[in-house]
């Protein structure tokens, strides 16, 4: 384990000025004008990095560019004093099993007005949650995660305004039905999506596409929400609810049934509704129903009591 300190810093840059000029020495005060730190054995391969945690940089005020990578840390923290921090590469961390890349929300705070590049490929990541605040990201590098939710995704992209370039491969998250649509159409500013072109015609028929769906899931919520307010305004019992939102939506036919408490199925037969003469009322068109089955006239109907056996004359309702 190697802890991250003002002196370790002194001999890393040391050692790479020496590596360029073995005449030239880095002074102690040219630390705090530092604008390019590279603390990732990637780069510096005669010293094994094995840091662990970010701490003591709160001097490097300048630092424009720190790279992190292949190391074992596992929160990006530490960050609070650098203001002027545009790239951080802190990719492929050695971390333990179970374990993921995290984000010290005081960290974030500073990066948000300033960081524009973002590497943090390979560190085991499932959302991108923890960034959502870096408004000034342009360029995020988030290949070869643990990244499988697609709603979760497209909401924190949504959220980074602008961001230009987007790269996701080797995450799970890439084999979802439209995933590539789906984060197009919720952000107005990506160019380039997984080293592919995003073209303003693209753009334009993806946000088409999920305005079209969105009024698809508006219908289909106002039809279920109709369906529950004639049910329940005709204070029948579940059973016959249920029964006529099923006639009345899904089935033309009038036909409806019943179950009884002894689990015994009635059928009941209704007339067909049809529509009659339109009625302007309030400026709106109010079809007129009635019963096609029940002939219109003027006679009155002759009903043989089942008493007597006389005829009795009833006129029509």
């Amino acid at each position: 384990m190697v802890k991250l300190t003002a002196e370790y810093i002194e001999r890393k840059c040391s050692q790479i000025q020496l590596n360029k000029s073995l005449s030239k020495k880095l002074k102690k005060d040219e630390l705090y004008s530092l604008t390019n730190l590279r603390m990732n054995n990637m780069f510096i391969s005669s010293i094994h990095n094995e840091i662990n945690k970010i701490e003591n940089l709160n001097f490097l005020e300048k630092l424009q560019t720190l790279y992190l990578g292949y190391n074992k840390i596992l929160v990006v923290e530490g960050l609070e004093c650098l203001r002027n921090l545009t790239t951080l590469q802190i990719e492929n961390q050695k971390l333990p099993i179970g374990e993921s890349l995290c984000f010290d929300p005081r960290s974030i705070f500073t990066l948000s007005i300033c960081l524009k590049i973002l590497n943090i490929s390979g560190n085991k990541m499932t959302s991108l949650k923890s960034i959502e605040k870096l408004h000034k990201l342009e360029v995020l590098d988030v290949t070869n995660n643990f990244i499988d939710d697609i709603n979760d995704l497209t909401e924190s992209i949504s959220t980074l305004t602008s961001l230009t370039d987007l790269s996701l491969q080797g995450n799970p998250v890439t084999q979802y039905h439209r995933y590539r649509e789906n984060l197009i159409a919720n952000n107005d500013t990506l160019k380039t999506l997984d080293g592919k072109t995003v073209t303003d015609i693209c753009r334009c028929f993806m946000k088409k596409f999920k305005i079209k769906k969105h009024l698809h899931h508006i219908k289909k919520s106002l039809s279920t929400t109709l369906d529950e307010d004639i049910t329940n305004s005709l204070n029948l019992p579940p059973s016959l609810k249920e029964s006529i939102s099923r006639a009345i939506f899904q089935h033309p036919d009038p036909k409806l049934s019943t179950t009884s408490a002894i689990n015994e199925t009635q059928s009941y037969i209704f007339p067909s509704w049809k529509i009659g003469i339109n009625i302007i009322k309030n400026g709106h068109i109010t079809p007129k129903p009635f019963w096609s089955n029940v002939a219109k006239t003027n006679n009155f109907r002759h009903v043989r009591s089942m008493l007597n056996n006389e005829i009795v004359k009833l006129p029509f309702i």
